[in-house]
C-alpha cells in the first residue's frame, strides 16, 4: 500500500543541482544469438542511436563447447560458427543510423574473452538479454552474466520482454531509492535517460516497519516512514527540469518495487547494488537479484 496518493511536484524550485555527470558513449552488446538476445538488440539499438553512441556487437565463439566438433575444438566448426555469429550480427547491424562495430572472437572461455573485452574497452553501457524469469536466478548464478555484474566498472541493462510489452522510446523509469546517499549512484545515469527520452521519473521508497511498530506507539509510523514530497526532494539535485514523481510503499522492498512496476508500467527500471563489495554480498539472494528476476520491464544495474 502506498502511504499517500501519489503526486506530481515540480522539478526546478531552487534546485542546487549536484555535480556528477553520466554519459553513453560506447555500448557493447554481448549476443548469445538468441531469440531473447535479439530482442535486447531494439534496446542497444534504441540507446545507441538516440546518444549518437559507438555501438559494438559482439559473440564470443566457444569452440570447445560445439556440439558440431568431431572434437573439442575442431577449428573448422569454431570457423563456422564465427562466420554464421558475423552473419547474424551483420544483419542486426544493417538497421542501425549510428557508427558501430562487430566483433568476433574464439576463445575457450568466452566468459573470459567477453570479461577482457569489458576490462579493456570499458563500455558507458552494456545491453544484454535475460532469458526469463524462472531462468534467470541459474542465469545469473555461476554465470557470464553473474561476472560481469561482480567486475563492476560498466552499468549493465539486463534486458527481457517486459509483460506490456516492448516500450520504446522509455517514457516512464523507475528509480528506487532508500534515501542513503549510495542510492545516488543510480541518479546520473536515470537523468540521462529521463532528459534523453523526455521520461517521467517515479521514485520508490519502501519502508520496512515492523510489525509492532504498527499499534501502541503512536506517531512511530509517521517519524519512521518519509514522505513523497521529502522523497521527491531527494531526487531533485539529480533530475533538474526532470517531471519527478514519487510513491512510498510499505513491505518487502523488490516485491513492493516489481509490483509498482507493474501498475506503473514501467518502462525501465534503475537500480543501485550499493558499491564495491562482492556480487555475494549486494546481488545474490538480495532485493537487486529478485528485482532482475522478477520485474516486468528491463533493469539497469549500477
Amino acid at each position: 500500500m502506498t502511504q499517500a496518493a501519489v503526486r506530481t511536484l515540480p522539478s526546478d524550485q531552487g534546485v542546487i543541482p549536484r555535480a556528477g555527470t553520466a554519459v553513453i558513449r560506447e555500448i557493447l552488446f554481448p549476443s548469445d544469438l538468441s531469440a531473447a538476445s535479439d530482442r535486447a538488440f531494439d534496446h542497444a539499438r534504441s540507446l545507441a542511436e538516440h546518444f549518437r553512441a559507438r555501438l559494438t556487437l559482439y559473440h564470443a565463439v566457444d569452440p570447445t563447447h560445439l556440439a558440431e566438433a568431431r572434437q573439442p575444438g575442431d577449428p573448422e566448426v569454431a570457423r563456422r560458427c564465427a562466420e554464421a555469429a558475423r552473419a547474424h550480427l551483420e544483419r542486426h547491424a544493417a538497421t542501425l543510423t549510428t557508427c558501430h562495430d562487430i566483433l568476433v572472437e574464439q576463445d575457450t572461455q568466452a566468459a573470459h574473452a567477453l570479461l577482457k573485452r569489458i576490462r579493456t574497452t570499458r563500455p558507458d553501457l552494456l545491453v544484454m538479454a535475460t532469458h526469463g524469469r524462472e531462468g534467470l536466478a541459474h542465469f545469473l548464478l555461476g554465470s557470464v552474466t553473474e561476472r560481469i555484474l561482480e567486475a563492476g566498472g560498466s552499468p549493465v541493462l539486463c534486458v527481457r520482454q517486459p509483460d506490456h510489452g516492448v516500450a520504446l522510446p522509455y517514457r516512464r523509469i523507475l528509480v528506487p531509492t532508500d534515501l542513503c546517499e549510495s542510492s545516488r549512484r543510480a541518479f546520473p545515469l536515470a537523468a540521462l535517460l529521463a532528459r534523453g527520452f523526455h521520461a517521467e521519473v517515479l521514485g520508490v521508497h519502501v519502508a520496512q516497519v515492523k510489525p509492532g511498530s504498527l499499534i501502541g506507539i503512536p506517531g512511530l509510523i509517521e517519524e519512521s516512514i518519509p514522505s513523497e514530497s521529502s522523497v521527491v526532494q531527494f531526487l531533485l539535485p539529480e533530475f533538474v527540469g526532470v517531471s519527478v514523481r514519487a510513491r512510498v510503499e510499505i513491505g518487502s522492498p523488490w516485491d513492493r518495487i516489481v509490483e509498482v512496476a507493474q501498475v506503473e508500467r514501467a518502462d525501465v527500471i534503475v537500480l543501485s547494488t550499493h558499491g564495491p563489495d562482492t556480487l555475494a554480498d549486494r546481488v545474490l539472494g538480495s532485493h537487486a537479484e529478485r528485482i532482475i528476476r522478477q520485474a516486468p520491464c528491463p533493469v539497469l544495474v549500477l
